[in-house]
């Protein structure tokens, strides 16, 4: 079985690189892209997906608004935002907001070394 990854975030070209990183982790396959908040919201209602990652800074909707409502609306999604903006006033936002974990974008390992962590809770839960 696959596992499925929304990818929410204003640049393309970052998008387009998580997207060819976590497609190549067995397992995993990315089932969407959206650019900013808004669409991510509506694009995790249409596809469902087990994990969401999202930026903090957009337009129209940051990460940490559109992860309350993806909270609210798709509640069985696992989000982790991924961002330059780790500061701690926005880690204890994003928490608020049901984000589980907050990476910084220099650090894709512990991107995906995340992505595992969820599966392996999945598993045992």
């Amino acid at each position: 079985m696959r596992r499925t990854v929304l990818i929410v975030d204003d640049s393309r070209p970052l998008r387009l690189a998580l997207r060819c990183i976590i497609n190549q982790q067995a397992g995993w396959y990315v089932c969407g892209e959206a650019s900013n908040g808004v669409e991510g919201v509506a694009a995790a209602v249409k596809l469902r997906p087990g994990v969401v990652v999202l930026d903090f800074c957009m337009p129209v909707m940051n990460g940490v608004e559109a992860a309350a409502q993806i909270r609210k609306l798709v509640p069985e999604a696992r989000l982790l935002m991924f961002t330059s903006f780790a500061t701690s006033s926005v880690e204890e936002a994003a928490r608020l907001a049901g984000i589980e974990v907050l990476v910084d974008k220099d650090d894709c390992a512990k991107l995906l070394q995340s992505l595992e962590h969820f599966e392996i809770n999945k598993q045992v839960a």
